[in-house]
């Protein structure tokens, strides 16, 4: 297997590409490339700006994020509160259909 390797390698390379410069419009390929700018300038203005405080804020939200994914439930775990929830809210649908999916302000009339 590792012998036939650089066989397929090389019958690889020699296989024909897509056209991909039929794809590119003629004004474009025919366009001057765009000018270079100077990246030092750019980097320098970008030293320049103050950096971002760093107050604590960041472990904060990482805790905050934490506590929240933690209240998320595990697919597939089959939660009783979470069902009795559903439950709830279909049988809500079902005795009011006015609030139901497709009802709201941008739906459709029959």
């Amino acid at each position: 297997m590792i012998r036939a390797l650089p066989f397929l390698l090389l019958l690889a390379a020699c296989a024909e590409t897509p056209a991909l410069d039929a794809r590119i419009p003629e004004a474009e390929r025919v366009a001057p490339p765009p000018a270079l700018v100077p990246l030092g300038p750019i980097l320098a203005r970008a030293e320049a700006l103050p950096a971002a405080p760093d107050d604590g804020g960041l472990p904060a939200r990482a805790e905050a994020l934490a506590a929240r994914a933690g209240a998320i439930p595990a697919p597939g775990r089959s939660d009783a509160g979470r069902l009795a929830a559903l439950r709830a809210r279909a049988e809500a649908l079902r005795a009011d259909p006015g609030t139901g999916p497709g009802t709201g302000p941008g739906a459709s009339l029959p």
